[in-house]
């Protein structure tokens, strides 16, 4: 258990390490900027306690797949103080608050911009030059999309120590009121809950994953003591396919 502690300051916000977290969760995206001082985080109250339950002894390196303003790769970097902390970023409008704070940390954070989560070869890449090839946690708050998320796990959770932990954040959008509308963007979208099949799938088939916790908010995949392996190479359906949600 971590024992960082996160002082409150009202409903939304906290602070942890000297910098004030902005709790502004909204569909479509907060409006609200980071900056020296003040990052947002754009989730929820309820997510924070899956990670200040993390042990920062098992979290020397850290990847997050996705910044949006920031406030997420501060809030790792300060509660688990890890050895070596990267991230990717689809955008490449600069974040100046986050680059400031890199800039401050350049020995051990960094943050790659215009970089999708499904660029295979960066992401390999990234892990190589930033974490000697092998990570501790890494956390997918990136696109949310199925394709793009299966992509990810399939690339960076066989780099994941044995016993280390993969988060995606957001599986579960699909099945909220506002993707019910056609007219919604994300309408047409498969949804990453697909992705549960799949991982009980290969729970069972490469021995890779030794578990998987299903939350409202996360999934959280833990990688087994075997050490080398592929994860989703093969598949036994019994024939059947089905449609993707």
């Amino acid at each position: 258990m971590n024992t960082t502690p996160l002082n409150w300051l009202n409903d939304t916000d906290f602070e942890i390490g000297g910098y004030v977290m902005a709790l502004d969760y909204a569909h479509g995206g907060s409006k609200v900027l980071s900056n020296d001082s003040r990052f947002l985080m754009m989730k929820a109250k309820n997510f924070l306690g899956h990670y200040t339950s993390l042990v920062p002894e098992e979290c020397r390196k850290i990847l997050e797949l996705g910044v949006y303003q920031g406030g997420s790769f501060v809030f790792l970097d300060q509660l688990l103080k890890p050895d070596r902390i990267s991230a990717i970023e689809l955008s490449t409008n600069p974040i100046p608050a986050l680059d400031k704070y890199i800039s401050d940390n350049s020995d051990r954070a960094r943050l790659y911009y215009g970089t999708s989560q499904d660029d295979v070869e960066q992401l390999r890449e990234i892990v190589g030059r930033d974490f000697d090839g092998h990570l501790d946690l890494v956390v997918d708050d990136a696109s949310h999309f199925y394709e793009q998320t299966k992509t990810s796990f399939k690339t960076l959770f066989p780099l994941v120590r044995p016993g280390g932990m993969y988060i995606i954040e957001d599986w579960c959008w699909a099945f909220q009121d506002d993707f019910q509308d056609p007219a919604n963007g994300w309408y047409s979208v498969p949804s990453p809950a697909n992705l549960i099949i799949d991982l009980m799938e290969d729970m069972t088939r490469s021995g890779l994953i030794l578990d998987i916790q299903v939350t409202r908010e996360l999934l959280k995949i833990r990688r087994s003591n075997l050490t080398e392996g592929e994860v989703m190479a093969t598949t036994a359906r019994r024939g059947r396919t089905y449609n993707l949600l």
